[in-house]
């Protein structure tokens, strides 16, 4: 199925803070950070793009900044989720 496909695909993931102010596991900042339990992908912005956003937001006393990164939550979802991000990553 092509990745712009209008078929949803889905990939169940974990989420894990790499970068930030530590949050506990149960802390209900999590909610606000991710609202859902569905996470859609339904653009991209460019890598100059962003990485100029992040460069000039982390001085912003009024901007907080959290990393998270989404890995597997399965062994079999590791090529999905693969895929999909070197797609969002490649693509120009």
């Amino acid at each position: 199925m092509p990745l712009d496909s209008t078929i949803p695909q889905e990939t169940h993931v974990v989420a894990r803070q790499i970068g930030g102010r530590p949050l506990e596991h149960n802390s209900p900042l999590w909610r606000t950070l991710l609202p859902s339990e569905q996470l859609f992908i339904q653009g991209r912005v460019p890598v100059n793009d962003s990485s100029n956003y992040l460069l000039q937001s982390r001085m912003n006393p009024a901007k907080e900044l959290i990393a998270v990164a989404l890995t597997a939550q399965i062994e079999a979802a590791q090529h999905p989720l693969r895929t999909v991000g070197e797609f969002l990553i490649n693509k120009r």
